[in-house]
């Protein structure tokens, strides 16, 4: 399951709640509206001009700014960077404990890399029919640091 940064947006008017979604480079992932409905003034506010937060640095630089702030309740909810994650995402289930272990050795900027890397790491190994490594050999080999878009 891929890791995401997530945005609850709810109107202090009249109480709608949105969703935005965010993966681990900040790009957009996702919107949802939780609860109520858009009027067409909100739609064209919205999806007109530069309103939109199509990333998170504009969700954080323009709609967690005061004037935004005045309107809107914004809780941020980060990504679970944790090994259950990055074990479910990586999803070849070998050597649970060798590769808990490792892990558990990593910096938190490594654990990240990893969580960014799995996705390309899977599209290489799927276009080479090459097998997947077991997860503890991905991080002793620090296979998270290659450019698997590229390969």
């Amino acid at each position: 399951m891929e890791q995401l940064t997530t945005y609850t947006v709810k109107s202090k008017q009249n109480g709608y709640i949105w969703l935005f979604k965010y993966d681990l480079n900040g790009d957009f992932k996702s919107f949802e509206i939780l609860d109520g409905s858009l009027s067409p003034k909100q739609i064209t506010w919205l999806f007109s001009g530069s309103n939109f937060p199509s990333s998170e640095n504009v969700m954080q630089s323009v709609w967690m700014s005061k004037n935004l702030k005045d309107n809107f309740e914004i809780t941020k909810a980060a990504p679970v960077l944790d090994f259950e994650n990055l074990w479910n995402l990586y999803a070849h289930k070998v050597s649970k404990f060798d590769s808990e272990k490792q892990f558990k050795k990593l910096k938190d900027a490594d654990k990240i890399k990893c969580f960014l890397a799995i996705p390309g790491y899977k599209k290489y190994l799927s276009k080479t029919g090459t097998a997947i490594a077991h997860l503890s050999t991905f991080i002793n080999r620090q296979y998270y640091n290659d450019d698997w878009t590229k390969a």
